[in-house]
């Protein structure tokens, strides 16, 4: 099971160097610096599953964690949101005792 979510948190990590990649290639052939928010991104892949978002978080969660919190997300730029998804899903499944063994060694004569 952690290696599951570690794959995934390395698949979101790749989806924001992928972003990035696309939004700076955007801005060179473009000239205007425009970067994908979250929002956007999330729309153009799923339109419906958004437009349905709200009213059920709204309705069934808290109204005020739409507006003021997942707004907010939603405005940021997709690589920053998908890149810290990705790093805490790596960083929360990694090994405890790779530091250990390491120090353990240093100490065994």
């Amino acid at each position: 099971m952690r290696n599951m979510f570690r794959i995934i948190g390395w698949i979101l990590v790749a989806a924001a160097v992928g972003v990035l990649v696309r939004d700076l290639y955007a801005w060179a052939t473009g000239g205007a610096m425009m970067m994908t928010d979250t929002g956007q991104l999330w729309f153009s892949l799923h339109r419906d599953s958004l437009q349905l978002a709200e009213p059920a978080i709204a309705r069934h969660v808290h109204p005020y964690l739409w507006h003021p919190i997942i707004t907010s997300v939603l405005l940021t730029p997709a690589f920053v949101v998908l890149g810290v998804m990705g790093l805490l899903l790596i960083l929360v499944t990694r090994g405890r005792n790779r530091g250990r063994k390491r120090s353990n060694e240093l100490f065994i004569e």
